[in-house]
């Protein structure tokens, strides 16, 4: 079984792919990629985003995706501060893919699951652990 786990963070899409194997187990393949928009107002960069995305799942071909959810509303030092607009612009082109299920997790989802179960191991990459985190969930829960 295949899972690609995202984590959105601004401009950028950052993709993870974790496999599980027949035997049980479960290992991040190298398929680990990053995707922004330079420029969200530019109709052919969307375009380009959006082509990208598909592209990178039609060949890595997932049995599901999943999303780290964000809350529409951050608290940051007392103040209230939205996630970025372009975030949600990436999270909806993404929604789009049709061919596999595309799944959304709330981080507490995740921590919680931990607390249950146990840690989850670390990512290739220390930026990846949040989209690493939603895959890996994916796989074992």
């Amino acid at each position: 079984m295949k899972v690609i786990g995202i984590q959105i963070d601004g401009d950028e899409a950052i993709i993870v792919v974790l496999n599980k194997d027949r035997s049980g187990a479960i290992s991040q393949t190298d398929e680990c990629v990053r995707f922004n928009i330079a420029d969200h107002t530019i109709s052919a960069q969307v375009q380009q985003f959006r082509d990208q995305v598909n592209s990178t799942f039609d060949l890595i071909t997932p049995n599901v995706i999943g999303v780290k959810m964000r809350n529409a509303k951050a608290k940051e030092r007392g103040t209230v501060r939205p996630p970025s607009p372009i975030s949600f612009k990436l999270e909806g082109i993404i929604q789009l893919y049709t061919k596999c299920n595309i799944e959304f997790v709330w981080p507490q989802t995740i921590t919680a699951f931990k607390k249950k179960n146990g840690d989850f191991p670390n990512s290739k990459n220390k930026y990846q652990q949040d989209a690493f985190d939603v895959a890996y969930y994916l796989l074992t829960k």
